[in-house]
C-alpha cells in the first residue's frame, strides 16, 4: 500500500541497509594502485575512485573500512568530489576529514554512518544535497561551510542526537524534513545568516511567514505567531514535551510530518483559515483526545492522525472534499464519525481500522459512522465493511417524530384552551343565574315592603 510505503520510508533510520562483511580489509587505508589508467576506476583498499574530467570522484567506500581522513590526490590528480551513496552505511568511521580539495558531496553520501559523531566539512562545498547526514544516529553537532547556499530535503533526516546546528552566512533555502526526527535538537545558530531567524525555540524565516524547526526543548503550550502561514514539513516532529498547540487564522498549511511523534499533545486549537492538513502531519501523537476542524479545511492528507491511539472524537465539518489512505488509521478509541456531504473521496483504511505488527489492517469492531445516502461516506462504509448508520433518514425519523409530537402538543393546547372557555361559559351562567335570584329576592322584598306599608296606612285611617 501507498501509506505503508510512506510509512516504512519516514520511519527507517536509513534507507537501503546492506549487510556487509565485518573482516576488515587487511589492505592500508591509502595505499594506491601503481598502474591505474585514466578512465579506469582506482581501489586504493578503502575507496574505490572514477576519474571524471581530469579528477578523482570517490564513488564507494568500504564499508569495512576504519578511517578519518578522505585523501587529497591520487595517481597525481585531485580528488574532488564525492559521489551519490559513496559512504552509505559505512558504521565504523567515528570521525572524519574532508580536505578543501572536494568541492561536491553527492546525494546520500553518508546515509547511515550511525557511528558517525563528528565531520569536517571542506570550505568550497556550495550545497548539501537531499539525504547527505540522514540517519547519521551519533552526529553531535556540525558547523555547516559559509558558502553552503541550501540544505537538501533529509538532509539531516533522524539525527537523533544532532543537539546544534551553526548555520552559514550564505544560506538561502532549507529543504523540506532536512531535520525532521532530530529529537535532540535545541540549538540552532543563525547569527550570521540573514534569510533565517531562530528565535523562543523556533526556527523562521526572514519574514516569519514560514517555521523550518522547532527546538526539542519546547514545553506546555505554543502559540503560533500570526504572521506564520505555513509549518515546514517535519518542523515540530519529535517535540514531545508540547501539550498544547494554538493555531492562528493565517495558518494555511501544515505540511508533511510537521507534529509527527509529538507524544505529549493532548489538544490542538485550529482557526479557520487552514484548508490543507498534509500526510502523517499528526502521526503517532499518543496523547491527542479530540480534534475540532475549521470550516476552511478542504482536505485531510494520508495518515494525518495515523497512530492516534488516545483520539476518542473528530468533528469534520461541511467543506472538507477529501480525507486521504490511512487519516484516521491506527486510532482505536475513534469509534464514532460523522462524514458531511461534502466530502466526495475516502481513501482506504480511512477509519476503522488498525494497524498490525505485520503491517495488516484490522478492522475496529466497534467503529461505526454516520453517513449520508449516495455519499462518498456510504460508498466507503460499504467498500470497506465498516458498520455505518444514515444521517438523512435518520433526521427524516427525528422529523416525523417531531412532528407528530409537534401535533399532538397542539391538540392538547386546543383542549386546554376550549376547556378554559368551557369553564368560563360556565362560570358566567352560574354568576348570570345568582345574579337574577338575588334581583328576584330583591324585587319580592321590595313588594313584600310595599305591601307592609299600605296596610300599616290602613291602620292609621
Amino acid at each position: 500500500m501507498i501509506l505503508t510505503k510512506r510509512i516504512t520510508k519516514l520511519t527507517a533510520v536509513a534507507l537501503c541497509s546492506v549487510i556487509f562483511s565485518c573482516t576488515i580489509n587487511s589492505l592500508p587505508a591509502f595505499s594506491v594502485v601503481d598502474n591505474a589508467e585514466v578512465g579506469e576506476s582506482l581501489h586504493d583498499g578503502s575507496f574505490t575512485y572514477e576519474l571524471i574530467n581530469g579528477t578523482y570522484t570517490i564513488t564507494e567506500c568500504d564499508p569495512t573500512s576504519i578511517l578519518t581522513t578522505v585523501p587529497e590526490i591520487r595517481n597525481g590528480y585531485a580528488v574532488t568530489a564525492i559521489a551519490d551513496n559513496a559512504f552509505q552505511n559505512c558504521h565504523f568511521i567515528e570521525e572524519l576529514t574532508i580536505p578543501d580539495t572536494i568541492t561536491s558531496i553527492g546525494e546520500n553520501a553518508f546515509i547511515g554512518c550511525t557511528s558517525l559523531e563528528k565531520i569536517t566539512l571542506p570550505s568550497r562545498i556550495t550545497e548539501l544535497k537531499n539525504c547527505t547526514f540522514m540517519g547519521c544516529t551519533h552526529l553531535e553537532s556540525i558547523e555547516i561551510p559559509d558558502k553552503v547556499n541550501s540544505i537538501g530535503n533529509y538532509a539531516f533526516y533522524n539525527c537523533s542526537l544532532l543537539k546544534s546546528v551553526k548555520l552559514p552566512g550564505e544560506l538561502g533555502s532549507i529543504g523540506p524534513m532536512a531535520f525532521a526526527q532530530c529529537s535532540s535538537i535545541t540549538d540552532i545558530d543563525s547569527s550570521k545568516c540573514s534569510a533565517f531567524v531562530f528565535e523562543d525555540g523556533i526556527l523562521y524565516n526572514s519574514n516569519k511567514q514560514n517555521i523550518y524547526r522547532a527546538s526539542t526543548a519546547l514545553t506546555g503550550d505554543v502559540y503560533i505567531k500570526n504572521e506564520v502561514k505555513y509549518i515546514e514539513p517535519g518542523a515540530f516532529s519529535v517535540c514531545v514535551n508540547i501539550n498544547g498547540l494554538y493555531l492562528p487564522s493565517s495558518v494555511t498549511d501544515i505540511g508533511e510530518s510537521a507534529f509527527s511523534y509529538c507524544t505529549g499533545l493532548k489538544s490542538i486549537d485550529f482557526s479557520a483559515g487552514l484548508t490543507n492538513i498534509a500526510p502523517i502531519a499528526f502521526k503517532y501523537c499518543n496523547s491527542l483526545e479530540s480534534v475540532e476542524f475549521p470550516v476552511t479545511l478542504d482536505s485531510i492528507g494520508d495518515g494525518a492522525f495515523l497512530g492516534c491511539k488516545s483520539l476518542s472524537k473528530v468533528i469534520i465539518p461541511e467543506g472538507v472534499s477529501t480525507i486521504g489512505e490511512g487519516a484516521f488509521l491506527d486510532c482505536s478509541k475513534l469509534e464514532q464519525v460523522i462524514i458531511p456531504k461534502s466530502v466526495n473521496n475516502i481513501s482506504a483504511h480511512a477509519f476503522g481500522f488498525e494497524l498490525l505488527d505485520n503491517e495488516e489492517y484490522s478492522a475496529i469492531k466497534s467503529f461505526n459512522m454516520s453517513v449520508f445516502t449516495g455519499s462518498a461516506g456510504e460508498s466507503y462504509a460499504k467498500s470497506s465493511k465498516v458498520d455505518y448508520s444514515y444521517i438523512d433518514k435518520n433526521l427524516k425519523r427525528y422529523a416525523f417524530i417531531i412532528i407528530s409530537v409537534a401535533l399532538l402538543l397542539a391538540v392538547i393546547v386546543l383542549a386546554i384552551i376550549l376547556m378554559a372557555k368551557g369553564k368560563k361559559g360556565a362560570s358566567s351562567s352560574k354568576k348570570k343565574a345568582e345574579k337574577e335570584r338575588i334581583e328576584e329576592e330583591n324585587y319580592e322584598k321590595i313588594l313584600d315592603d310595599s305591601a307592609e306599608t299600605q296596610e300599616t296606612k290602613k291602620d292609621k285611617d
